[in-house]
């Protein structure tokens, strides 16, 4: 029974309300920082995904580049690096690294941090290896580094037997394509490094190629004779095409021995360069 001027408060609801109040707190208090951490966590494996894509592809480039050249000897012309040595593949590996990695905005490194001191050429394979500290993008986080490994490996361009032609006849080698009956002493000849550049088909009636010659319709999928619409053409070329992947403009280039092709005669354009 409750006198006039007299309050009743019930213990029981509020106290409940309070519990409820603080139960909400603490188990914001245990998701919040759950959540942040998952999102870090996330955030940071996308960005180590890419950096290590970015990475892999750096190496298996050089190391394809070194490949290339693992058949010379020291000072061999032939060579921008001479001899491949341990020495050539670590410096070499950390400047292409540098070079490739430099515009690729990375956030948890820096490309010159990159170590490659455990690359090496041994059993006519050249092995690149990076070794770097990853930090996490997230301030916070950057005081846990963690170390990373990235190899890039190709086998050396050294033939079958896997022997340097330094200490025998040096066999020249020369650049073949399919269907072709002449071969190139320069892998960077026009005739197989070819600048195709789109244009329309009236611009490519009307240009002429880097010699001075008008371009024609290509036999080969221009078989109607002119054609409407964009072409393709190169600077070298004598020919427009209406298709990107026509075999006049596609080039699967092979290095072979120079005596492998006693059939063929020499390109002109290497010829007289």
């Amino acid at each position: 029974m409750a006198f006039p001027g007299e309050r009743t408060v019930n213990y029981g609801k509020e106290e409940c309300s309070l519990w409820q109040k603080g139960s909400l707190t603490a188990e914001s208090a245990v998701v919040l920082p759950v959540f942040f951490l998952a999102v870090v966590c996330l955030v940071s494996m996308l960005d180590l995904y890419r950096t290590e894509i970015l990475l892999q592809s750096a190496l298996s480039e050089a190391a394809k580049e070194l490949g290339m050249y693992a058949y010379c000897v020291e000072d061999d012309r032939d060579s921008p690096v001479g001899a491949v040595t341990q020495a050539v593949c670590i410096a070499y590996g950390t400047k292409k690294v540098r070079e490739e990695l430099q515009d690729a905005d990375l956030i948890g490194i820096d490309p010159k941090d990159m170590l490659l001191l455990e690359s090496d050429y041994e059993e006519e394979m050249v092995s690149l290896k990076a070794v770097f500290f990853y930090q996490c993008p997230i301030p916070f986080f950057r005081s846990f580094p963690v170390k990373i490994q990235v190899l890039g490996q190709a086998r050396a361009w050294t033939g079958y037997h896997g022997k340097k032609y330094g200490k025998g006849a040096a066999e020249e080698i020369v650049y073949v394509t399919d269907w072709e009956s002449v071969y190139h002493t320069s892998r960077d000849c026009t005739h197989i490094q070819l600048k195709i550049q789109a244009v329309s088909s009236l611009d490519a009636q009307e240009r002429t190629n880097e010699y001075g010659n008008p371009y024609q319709p290509c036999g080969k999928c221009c078989s109607g004779g002119k054609v409407n619409g964009t072409v393709y053409i190169t600077t070298s070329g004598d020919c427009y095409h209406s298709s990107r992947t026509c075999q006049g403009l596609t080039r699967h280039v092979h290095a072979v021995k120079k005596s492998e092709t006693e059939t063929m005669r020499i390109c002109t354009r290497c010829k007289g360069g």
